[in-house]
């Protein structure tokens, strides 16, 4: 199996068909999403195995997102059975756990890069008072550090991104999988970045024709309540994206033995 390259405009049609996921079943479509960032936000506050925990959910979760918008395509509701189904399937959640622990690795190898490279900037920090002291930060700001953890992040992404419907819809072995998301996502980077943007120009321009109206209309101090439906409602429709990535990507849904 290879990955198809997708088009210029194929981010756009990502996000109309993520639109018209959202429309079809707009409770089903946030109920799963904040779920999962929810179920990951949780697992990953907690001491010392949050972390694992979290990577360990991961596989997990996007197969909760990404089935469900399936789902929602055939006229289902999204159902939350998937997750008791993966686990009892011994195989299968086994290489889904393989998938988690390369993620894990991947977040605690940009952690370590990060706090390697970046030690001798931040050891140039000043506090005073228990302040820290600005004038001393942003000329030993670590930038290469950052940038080298981003890269390892994004490799780490990119190898995990496609790898639990892999192992699933393509019953793929976790390594197999990993290396088809890996380089799904590196034959697809254009498509991919053009879909960052364009998500990140819409929720910013959102979030500012809400405080824009609430500001206009004397209701500054309920924006708080009217944000978190459209934060809810915009983070469904980015996970939304998963379903047609996969699609233009890689094809149906049919296990390939």
């Amino acid at each position: 199996m290879q990955a198809h390259i997708a088009t210029f405009s194929s981010p756009v049609t990502w996000l109309r068909r993520a639109a018209l996921a959202l429309k079809k079943s707009p409770f089903g479509m946030v109920s799963i999403s904040i779920f999962y960032v929810f179920s990951m936000t949780a697992l990953g506050t907690l001491p010392i195995v949050g972390l694992v925990l979290a990577s360990l959910f991961m596989p997990f979760g996007t197969m909760l997102v990404i089935n469900g918008t399936r789902q929602i395509f055939l006229g289902e509701q999204p159902s939350y059975a998937i997750l008791g189904n993966l686990f009892k399937n011994a195989d299968v959640r086994a290489r889904l756990i393989r998938v988690g622990l390369v993620y894990a690795g991947f977040i605690l190898a940009a952690d370590f890069v990060y706090a390697v490279l970046a030690a001798d900037a931040i050891s140039k920090w000043e506090i005073v008072n228990d302040r820290l002291v600005w004038d001393t930060v942003w000329p030993n700001f670590p930038w290469v550090a950052i940038g080298c953890a981003f890269l390892v992040y994004v490799a780490g992404q990119m190898a995990t991104w496609f790898a639990p419907p892999l192992v699933t819809w393509k019953n793929m072995p976790a390594g197999k999988a990993i290396f088809y998301s890996f380089f799904g996502c590196l034959r697809n980077w254009l498509s991919i970045i053009v879909l960052l943007v364009l998500l990140t120009t819409s929720i910013a321009g959102c979030a500012i024709t809400v405080s824009l109206v609430c500001q206009i209309l004397g209701i500054s101090d309920y924006m708080l309540f009217i944000m978190t439906p459209v934060a809810f409602g915009l983070t469904a429709w980015a996970y939304a994206t998963m379903l047609p990535m996969w699609v233009d990507i890689f094809g149906d849904v049919n296990a390939e033995n």
